[in-house]
């Protein structure tokens, strides 16, 4: 099959190798790549892109505040769930349980509570500042679990099952909230995985920013991305934005190329644009390619700096949680 190269289409002069096979000329490279493939439309690889964050545990947890329930992911791809009562902020000094991507950063066996009442909480494991899981004395408040939010802020479990995640869960281990809405999931690093270079504070903070807004604004397949895992103690108490309130793109952007078979008889010594690329002038073997110059360069966001990377696409909008200090017997 031959291509007819329209004047609008940038094709840089580039020398044919001289043996058989396929080749890619990249609509946006400044030579021949290749050995970079693209045999997929937008269409084939963009459906529920999400930014996925690495993580070198065993297993990292999902709390999906909308169905009351918490998932265990495993390496090994088993899934465990356990019925929870989130926060509910219609009782009295109390808050509703918020989006982001948190880390479970201080567990105790036995935590007495500071603001409400010296209540015990077993198995205690916060991730968002004062919130996290654990069990309460009784199983009276069992028959909230997995139906509806019952708590002033923490996650209720049952006994046996926040003492199994306590145990399976060590200091790190990531916790993904959301309502369903999230454009961020969590991956598991391969277990040999060792990070070449080390990076600074700034430095992580920064690629999850830049990951997400390139997920959300359809450049994942068009910008650099570097592979690492996060390190939870990059993530602050009050979480990371995972883009709960954002639309994802219906497509994302890929490089435009085009394809060339090369048999011996077709070997030239230059693609020049305009030209026919073998030495069959027929029409009917040609095709015109065209590329919509406004699709690959259009970006509203596409001047942000770092900084105004990291705030808006790093740091979670919930804020810092109200604190209700004791009330007076």
């Amino acid at each position: 099959m031959s291509f007819a190269l329209g004047e609008s289409n940038y094709i840089p002069d580039a020398k044919i190798p001289k043996t058989e096979g396929f080749y890619e000329y990249n609509r946006f490279s400044k030579g021949n790549s290749s050995s970079k493939i693209n045999i997929l439309s937008e269409a084939d690889v963009s459906v529920g892109l999400k930014d996925t964050v690495y993580t070198d545990k065993d297993c990292w947890l999902e709390l999906r505040i909308d169905q009351q329930m918490l998932y265990q992911h495993w390496r090994n791809g088993k899934v465990e769930r356990y019925p929870v009562s989130s926060g509910n902020k219609y009782l009295d000094r109390s808050v509703e349980s918020r989006p982001g991507l948190f880390a479970i950063f201080h567990k105790e066996e036995h935590h007495e509570s500071s603001q409400y009442n010296n209540a015990d909480m077993y198995y205690f494991m916060p991730f968002n500042q004062g919130i996290g899981f654990h069990s309460l004395n009784g199983t009276g408040y069992y028959g909230n679990l997995g139906v509806r939010p019952s708590s002033h802020g923490c996650i209720r479990m049952r006994h046996d099952d926040v003492k199994k995640v306590f145990r399976d869960c060590p200091l790190g281990t990531l916790v993904l909230a959301h309502k369903g809405e999230t454009a961020r999931v969590v991956g598991f690093a391969p277990e040999d995985f060792e990070m070449k270079d080390s990076l600074t504070k700034d430095e992580a903070k920064y690629l999850l920013a830049e990951n997400l807004y390139n997920i959300l604004e359809g450049n994942y397949f068009v910008s650099d991305r570097k592979f690492f895992v996060v390190d939870p103690k990059v993530i602050p108490v009050s979480g990371v934005y995972i883009g709960y309130d954002r639309k994802l793109p219906k497509k994302q952007r890929i490089f435009k190329s085009i394809g060339i078979f090369m048999l011996n008889p077709d070997v030239v010594s230059n693609i020049k644009t305009g030209e026919i690329l073998d030495s069959i002038k027929s029409a009917e073997y040609t095709a015109d390619i065209y590329v919509d110059e406004e699709e690959i360069t259009s970006n509203d966001e596409s001047e942000l700096s770092s900084v105004e990377i990291i705030k808006k696409f790093f740091n979670n909008p919930i804020g810092v949680l109200p604190y209700f200090p004791p009330k007076n017997n």
